[in-house]
């Protein structure tokens, strides 16, 4: 066979079925393109019976499952294919063993390919029959190249077939699913399997047209419906221009809107913090007016109690009794006045620092709660803003206070540590835990619940982040706040 073929471009190798190669030699390669089994079969049968039925010699490679139902076909034809298989006449071979024979490193290699199927071809002829021996061959080693997507291993396999034709006579029949031909980046391919062929066989449809006229007729028709997919193409590209313009416009749109809602949530988010800035300086306003006025006015009471008590034991001894009474209701009422102040706002935070107010606040709230509470602090922790003083101390009110509430834990460890460039609070109790479906309810944006949101509306002031773990063992709330973005 000659290694001459049409030029690429062209497509006259495979619509019309027509020789593409040259004929100087005594072989011939065809391709058959299929879309059903069945048809490519009883193709491929008559052909097999009619070379065997005329004494010739049939070599086969093909799948399994093609090799039996060729099989089946022949006997259905009344040829005694194990007659043929003894004398020689007729060598069935399963693709893939064969294929395996002459592979090398992914490639099919010209000497042993051969080796191998030119002894195949040498053999099947010298048990032809008659003055002129020939032989029909049929392979779809090429095809199952193709499948597993080593095109070029294909075209080389069909190259390899036509050097073979230059040194054999022999009649050579490709065939390939026309489904494994599906994409677009697959037609230079095709073109160049066609055109290492000499005759090109469509589809069962079109294989089937017979006469000119009708052959005509359809190509005809084929270039109507390329010219309307052309039209469908073009349109379809407009259409995808204008649908990708559209969704950029909404995109810009979405971005635009998100913008906006980024800024509405800043603007939330700043309003929060002021609005705690401003609950924390009444609250200090209000601590400091209990115990300025307020508390100085009650002790000035419990003086003049105090003195007229003196006064009145020796000559008004009931009298002396009632104000001994109302004494200890204005100390009373002077010792609640005190702790009401000190948990509004601890003077100790303003007046000595956060080490100090802790210390007194951890002090009061496990004698007034039984639960046992540990106070780590790891450094030497120096003065902080003001504001982040506040935050961190609202923030271990909160939490112990949550613990006494719902953990129902017997004990609690505080850890605070001061690193270079940040500040690290851990709180955490050995309590029931926060149920799973709960905990992710809490962890989702802006939803209140347990103080949360006040605390990481402080946090989240300072850059911060807070972090809540929670199982059935207990609870941890980490704490990350950088001093730099404090400072600012």
């Amino acid at each position: 066979m000659s290694k001459a073929g049409i030029p690429l471009s062209s497509h006259e190798s495979c619509q019309r079925g027509i020789e593409t190669r040259d004929h100087r030699h005594h072989s011939d390669h065809q391709v058959q393109f299929y879309v059903e089994d069945a048809s490519f079969l009883d193709s491929l049968s008559r052909s097999i019976g009619t070379a065997l039925g005329g004494g010739d010699s049939a070599v086969v490679i093909a799948t399994r499952t093609h090799l039996d139902g060729l099989t089946g076909r022949l006997r259905a034809r009344g040829l005694e294919t194990q007659r043929a298989v003894e004398t020689g006449r007729y060598i069935p071979l399963d693709s893939r063993p064969t294929l395996s024979k002459f592979m090398l490193e992914g490639w099919p290699d010209a000497a042993r390919f051969a080796e191998v199927v030119g002894g195949v071809i040498e053999t099947a002829k010298s048990a032809a029959e008659g003055d002129d021996p020939r032989v029909f061959a049929f392979q779809e080693m090429g095809a199952l190249l193709w499948a597993e997507g080593t095109s070029g291993s294909a075209l080389q396999l069909e190259q390899h077939w036509n050097d073979l034709g230059e040194k054999h006579s022999f009649f050579l029949r490709c065939a390939y699913a026309m489904q494994t031909f599906d994409r677009e980046e697959h037609d230079e391919a095709f073109l160049k399997i066609c055109a290492e062929h000499s005759t090109v066989i469509p589809a069962e449809k079109y294989g089937a047209l017979i006469g000119k006229r009708q052959r005509l007729r359809n190509i005809t028709r084929l270039q109507q419906k390329a010219g309307t997919l052309k039209l469908s193409h073009e349109e379809l590209e407009m259409r995808v221009k204008e649908r990708t313009k559209e969704l950029q416009q909404e995109n810009l749109q979405i971005l635009e809107q998100a913008g906006m809602v980024e800024m509405a949530n800043q603007g939330l988010r700043e309003l929060s913090a002021h609005l705690l800035q401003v609950q924390d300086e009444e609250r200090r306003r209000i601590a400091r007016d209990l115990h300025d006025n307020t508390a100085q006015s009650l002790a000035l009471l419990s003086m003049n109690l105090s003195a007229l008590k003196t006064e009145a034991t020796e000559w008004y001894p009931d009298l002396a009794e009632g104000l001994s009474e109302n004494l200890g209701i204005v100390k009373q009422i002077s010792t609640e006045l005190r702790a009401l102040s000190y948990f509004l706002h601890p003077p100790l935070l303003d007046e000595v620092g956060l080490e100090s107010a802790l210390r007194w606040y951890v002090d009061g709230f496990g004698q007034r709660s039984s639960i046992k509470i540990n106070l780590e602090l790891h450094g030497k922790l120096e003065r902080l803003s003001r504001n982040l003083e506040t935050a961190i101390f609202r923030v271990v009110q909160e939490c112990l206070t949550n613990i006494h509430l719902h953990s129902e834990s017997p004990t609690a460890t505080i850890r605070l540590s001061q690193f270079p460039g940040k500040i690290s609070l851990e709180i955490t109790d050995e309590g029931k835990g926060i149920a799973p479906e709960k905990l992710s309810k809490l962890a989702s944006s802006g939803l209140p619940g347990l103080g949360l949101r006040s605390m990481r509306e402080r946090i989240k002031d300072f850059q911060g982040d807070i972090e809540i773990i929670s199982q059935e063992t207990g609870t941890q709330i980490k704490v990350i706040v950088p001093l730099a973005a404090a400072a600012s």
